[in-house]
């Protein structure tokens, strides 16, 4: 739903727009996007870039989206990171394929309409991304990405399934292929030791992971 006190389209307007995303936690965003580019795609792309052309994108096709609630909001925007990081693989893959050098910034792998992140941020509402919320969105991306990874699979794809790309148990079973009954034990275990992990590395017990 919209923010408190907000009308029923905040996506439209620049002052409700900033506060949206805002409400939506990009750190969590950043680990799907990272394991959507793969290890050897984040050595040449940052995840930041990404998250910022994705940004824009939504804010340039606002008028594309009808306005339901934020979590069909977020789907959305998830939507078009995805097709953008499917544009970048698949990009970079031609590039291997005609043997060239991989040395240019990210906007050489793509199609964008702008160079870079920072450009990107120009055409967007004031104070929607800032540098200091960038870096500390990266800083507790990190930690969420580093607990993911201690827990193993197959419990790990349940967790990021259902924890940070949203899916019910029901499209969670039906993406991996497995049994409804068999999700939902793999998620019960798996976000026990997710939580466990970022207790281990957060030192504290009121970790700050994702949430069912």
């Amino acid at each position: 739903m919209p923010p408190p006190g907000e009308p029923g389209a905040p996506h439209l307007a620049p002052s409700t727009w900033s506060r949206l995303i805002d409400s939506i936690d990009a750190a969590n965003v950043f680990v799907l996007i990272g394991s959507w580019l793969g290890p050897k795609v984040r050595l040449e792309v940052s995840v930041e870039d990404v998250w910022q052309e994705t940004l824009w994108m939504a804010w340039r096709d606002r008028q594309q989206h009808e306005w339901v609630n934020l979590t069909k909001y977020r789907a959305w925007l998830l939507g078009i990171a995805r097709n953008r990081v499917y544009e970048i693989v698949r990009n970079a893959g031609r590039i291997k394929r005609g043997g060239h050098v991989r040395t240019s910034p990210m906007s050489a792998l793509g199609t964008g309409d702008f160079g870079n992140a920072d450009t990107a941020s120009g055409y967007l509402p004031p104070q929607s991304t800032t540098p200091s919320r960038v870096a500390s969105n990266l800083e507790r991306a990190r930690i969420l990405e580093r607990a993911l990874t201690m827990v193993d699979e197959p419990l790990r794809e349940v967790v990021r399934l259902r924890l940070f790309e949203e899916l019910s148990s029901q499209a969670t079973a039906v993406a991996l292929q497995i049994p409804l009954s068999t999700a939902k034990e793999r998620f019960v275990r798996g976000t026990q030791k997710y939580r466990d992990a970022l207790q281990r590395l957060l030192g504290r017990d009121d970790s700050t992971g994702a949430a069912p």
